[in-house]
């Protein structure tokens, strides 16, 4: 199990590369605006490399508790009138489902019973 949840992060992670290429083309070319979602991409990367460790299930859980924090206060901000949301098909998979899918499975692997080393 903690191999899909890695190949998940790996993959959640290559989705804000991906989008972080599109905002840095619209934003015409300013790389200031790629520095952030490189470090949320960079993190996931660094999680599902030291994924088995039970502080970095805990990180996980923590970020991916994040992401869909920020889904959901997006949607409220989004009320205001100046502020305009478009939910699509892609943005409900990656911000909601996908987050939730590693959250889920994270959830199982730090319920799962510890070895003891003997």
């Amino acid at each position: 199990m903690a191999a899909v949840v890695r190949s998940l992060l790996v993959l959640q992670a290559a989705f804000a590369l991906t989008a972080t290429l599109g905002l840095v083309a619209l934003m015409a070319f300013n790389p200031a605006y790629a520095v952030v979602p490189a470090l949320y991409a960079t993190a996931l990367f660094t999680l599902a490399a030291l994924l088995p460790r039970r502080w970095a299930l805990w990180t996980v859980l923590a970020v991916e508790g994040l992401a869909l924090c920020g889904f959901w206060l997006q949607q409220v901000a989004a009320l205001l009138p100046q502020l305009g949301s478009t939910v699509n098909l892609t943005a409900v998979l990656t911000t909601i489902v996908l987050p939730a899918a590693v959250l889920a499975l994270t959830l199982r692997l730090l319920a799962a019973p510890v070895p003891v080393a003997r």
